[in-house]
């Protein structure tokens, strides 16, 4: 057993669905890590950019409340306002780390250096001369550049809302391209998946289905071969050794129909010989009983005779002993050859036959053709009243040979028309001629059109009887003319 065989249907189902489930899963969660990720990333955005507006905005707030500080010390000289002074100091500085700690931008990390740098200078200077800097202008007036670059800082941070908008923007639409993308190639992948397991799955069925089909045709020569998972591949060795038996039932069959047509030929000739001997009154003058009797013997002879001839034909043209011999036929002398046969019964009955046809070459074999005609004129000529017509006509049609038997007898019921190519069927329409039919002649014909490619139909004739259509194929130059 293959080791990546599956042991059965069920599961080389359920693996196909697995596996077509397969990309849509997969793009599933790449969908949700790609989502999951660009949700942490807006959340991360929005909070970094909510931080540094907060803590640019108290920076300015704290500048704003130190420099009051420095002011209102300026002007009072409370040795309280020093310690305010101090507090604001420390809060700055706090802000300062806060801000330090945020993922800024090289350009905002050296304004808040600056910052911080010139905020100490002016709080070391008010620390060492305190009431000598208040009073001097220009100590005063280094909070207006603090403020300038605190404002900065925090139009600054109000940009970074703006780029980090922007960022998040860009990741999705680059989440949206690439999810469009994914769905792309999820569509092929997908129907590669369904196509090659939808092969593997119906695959031996077809076959499965073939091989019965072979086997409902009679074909027991080739053997059936199914692939796919175990039980399957089980299911065509019992077909297989289904075949091998109805194969050995069938040449069993055509072996004894074979043998018991010939053992009964050799008694049958004497029996036909006597009888004929007989009905001539070779043997001495017979009374009108006698005679009466020696006919009825005479034509059930005939009668079992032909029976014994087509279960013959039919045995051969089931078992293929003759080998299909493909060339090129003239059919109108092959046809007029086959209308000189059956002469006699022709004139027996007074028909009218018309032979209306075309000089056309045929591919086939000759001796299936001969037969084919054969069986359709006699079946014309058995079914036709006396006075009737029977018409064979042969014309082209396309790259087709038309050949059509045709009679003015009762006709065959659309009801039985499906039936009448089975063997030994017989129809319900009677029979005018001397012998009864075995219902074995059609069949053959029925089988040597298929063997040449061809099919038979049966339609109302125009003469009022039935008409039975065949097309054949026509020789080489025949088809190029």
């Amino acid at each position: 057993m293959h080791p990546l065989r599956p042991k059965s249907f069920l599961s080389l189902v359920l693996i196909g669905f697995a596996m077509v489930a397969l990309p849509f899963n997969l793009a599933m969660i790449n969908a949700e890590f790609f989502l999951d990720r660009l949700a942490r990333r807006g959340s991360q955005a929005v909070y970094r950019s909510v931080s540094v507006v907060q803590e640019s905005r108290n920076l300015v707030e704290q500048l704003l409340a130190l420099e009051r500080r420095v002011r209102q010390y300026q002007v009072l000289r409370a040795a309280e306002l020093l310690a305010g002074i101090e507090e604001k100091h420390k809060e700055f500085a706090v802000s300062i780390e806060n801000l330090r700690a945020l993922p800024l931008q090289p350009d905002q990390q050296q304004r808040l250096r600056q910052l911080a740098d010139a905020e100490r200078q002016l709080y070391l200077a008010l620390q060492g001369n305190g009431q000598a800097l208040t009073h001097d202008q220009a100590f005063l007036e280094g909070f207006d550049e603090l403020n300038r670059l605190a404002r900065g800082l925090h139009d600054e941070s109000q940009q970074l809302v703006v780029r980090e908008v922007d960022a998040l923007r860009s990741s999705t639409t680059r989440a949206r391209r690439m999810l469009l993308w994914l769905a792309v190639l999820l569509v092929p992948v997908t129907g590669l998946f369904t196509a090659f397991f939808a092969r593997r799955i119906t695959g031996p069925i077809r076959q499965i289905n073939r091989g019965i089909s072979r086997l409902g045709e009679g074909d027991f020569a080739s053997p059936v071969e199914v692939g796919g998972p175990d039980d399957l591949r089980f299911l065509g060795t019992r077909l297989d050794w289904l075949r091998q038996r109805l194969d050995a039932v069938e040449k069993d069959k055509r072996k004894f129909i074979s043998h018991v047509s010939h053992e009964l030929k050799t008694p049958l000739a004497s029996i036909r010989e006597g009888t004929e001997l007989l009905a001539e009154e070779e043997v001495g003058p017979l009374n009108d009983q006698q005679r009466e009797i020696a006919l009825i013997l005479r034509k059930n002879g005939r009668q079992l005779h032909k029976l014994i001839d087509d279960l013959l034909g039919f045995s051969r043209m089931q078992a293929r002993i003759s080998p299909f011999r493909g060339g090129a036929v003239p059919m109108v002398p092959l046809i007029k050859g086959i209308a000189a046969s059956q002469r006699p019964a022709i004139l027996k009955k007074n028909l009218d036959l018309k032979l209306d046809m075309e000089d056309l070459t045929l591919f086939g074999d000759r001796e299936r053709l001969r037969n084919l005609v054969d069986n359709l004129l006699t079946n014309a000529v058995k079914y036709t009243p006396v006075d009737g017509v029977v018409r064979i006509m042969l014309c082209r049609e396309g790259d087709k040979a038309l050949l059509e038997v045709s009679d003015s007898g009762p006709g065959i019921p659309a009801e039985e028309r499906k039936n009448i190519f089975k063997p030994f069927y017989q129809g319900s329409s009677p029979v005018l001629g001397p012998v009864q039919g075995t219902g074995i002649g059609l069949s053959i014909v029925q089988e040597y059109a298929r063997d040449h490619g061809a099919s038979i139909e049966v339609l109302d004739s125009p003469l009022g009887g039935a008409c039975f259509r065949v097309k054949l194929p026509l020789a080489e130059q025949e088809g190029e003319s």
